[in-house]
């Protein structure tokens, strides 16, 4: 399998924060790459791993965090919420979505407020069970 060239979501590593971008490794970098290169690579953690370079662990715990959260499928990254204009993230959603990824906010669906919120991790209140079928 060909390693597709990432440069675009290098770049747009770097407008959204320079300063971890000069870095260009790290858990922060590599959390942000990841989200980043899902978009264009979706959310196999095989492919998404290959992709990146990065360990099949780290890819696939982020994996599981997004998905846990409604924000990724099995197949693809819900990140519709990010953009204010065709080409412009919004930062605030973004690196939201980021602390989601590295495991330090937890976000779940309100139902009495009809929204999803968000929580800080130790602070989440207990996830409600999940219903079973037998």
């Amino acid at each position: 399998m060909k390693k597709p060239d990432l440069q675009f979501v290098k770049d747009a590593l770097s407008e959204l924060d320079p300063e971890l971008a000069r870095a260009g490794s790290g858990e922060e970098y590599d959390t942000a790459f990841v989200l980043l290169a899902a978009i264009a690579c979706g959310t196999d953690t095989v492919l998404l791993t290959a992709a990146t370079g990065l360990p099949r662990d780290f890819v696939d715990a982020i994996r599981e965090r997004m998905i846990r959260a409604e924000l990724w499928t099995e197949l693809r990254a819900c990140c519709d919420h990010w953009w204010v204009a065709e080409q412009t993230i919004c930062e605030t959603f973004f690196w939201t979505d980021f602390l989601v990824a590295r495991g330090l906010v937890i976000r779940r669906w309100d139902e009495a407020q009809g929204e999803y919120r968000y929580y800080a991790t130790e602070y989440a209140p207990a996830a409600e069970p999940i219903e079973t079928v037998n």
